[in-house]
């Protein structure tokens, strides 16, 4: 009975000891030191470490669709720019061609259609031909040759030997805006040969001898023209008349291909306005 009796006091003895002991600890952590915090238990450390690495996770996650966001955008404004730049391209692209497509003031508008002889005569028609592509080719290509032709004689009694003696030009010209201006030209003074054609009943116009330049002019001329030359020199001093043929020419072919032409022009020299068109009586004298 007495061991009972002590052993009932040791646990109550020892009861008393672990009640005081931990009413003494949880006192210890009730009542820290003023400047202190409460020490956080292992569990709710890493408890507040796993919330606060799930809040970085989400907030890099947030942060990437931001970004990805933003590329996108930057992106879709990318191809808006674009898309602007394009269109604006098409716009200027559009513009230039309206512009390109406009006549320039002082342009020709077209290429000019290619001279040729408009009176009833087939002679002179071949006859004109003729000068133009004996002649033309010593200048560089314009946008027409307009010859000038002034008789001087004719002679048509050899059917193998006809000859026209005269003063023949040939003028280049390029249109800007109604004015036709004078490039290049040249003056062949002299007699172009002509034989029947007796199988087809025309003419053809076989060669030209051209008086010489320089000294020799005088005793060439003379020589080519031989009775006709008094004639020759007539004509060749009439600077008017000469003018007034190559403009009477250049009328008729203007006329003839209902052209927007006023004038003609050497250069360093006013345009000289073209007279009324005169087909029907300007060439019937060649008859």
């Amino acid at each position: 009975m007495k061991k009972s009796m002590i052993s009932r006091f040791l646990s109550v003895t020892v009861s008393a000891m672990l009640i005081t002991a931990t009413a003494a600890g949880c006192a210890a952590k009730t009542q820290a030191p003023a400047g202190t915090e409460p020490a956080q238990s292992i569990e709710a450390e890493e408890e507040t470490e796993a919330a606060k690495e799930q809040t970085e996770e989400q907030s890099a996650a947030s942060e990437d669709e931001n970004a990805v966001a933003g590329d996108q955008s930057t992106a879709s404004e990318d191809e808006n720019t674009a898309a602007g730049a394009d269109s604006q391209a098409e716009s200027a692209n559009e513009a230039e061609t309206e512009v390109s497509g406009a006549e320039e003031p002082g342009a020709s508008s077209a290429s000019l259609p290619a001279y040729e002889y408009p009176g009833p005569e087939a002679f002179y028609y071949d006859m004109y031909k003729f000068i133009i592509d004996e002649f033309s080719g010593d200048y560089e290509k314009a946008e027409v040759c307009i010859p000038c032709v002034q008789i001087v004689a004719e002679e048509m009694e050899d059917p193998e030997d006809n000859r026209v003696y005269g003063i023949f030009s040939v003028f280049n010209y390029n249109l800007n805006g109604d004015i036709l201006e004078c490039v290049s030209g040249g003056v062949y003074p002299g007699v172009i040969h002509v034989k029947k054609d007796l199988e087809n009943g025309g003419y053809v116009f076989t060669k030209a001898e051209i008086v010489e330049d320089g000294t020799n002019y005088t005793e060439s001329a003379k020589k080519i023209f031989g009775d006709h030359y008094d004639d020759f020199e007539k004509l060749s001093a009439d600077d008017k008349a000469g003018e007034e043929t190559r403009a009477q020419i250049i009328a008729n072919y203007v006329a003839a291909n209902d052209l927007k032409i006023s004038a003609y022009q050497d250069y360093g020299w006013d345009p000289v306005t073209l007279p009324e068109e005169n087909i029907d009586s300007f060439y019937s004298i060649l008859d």
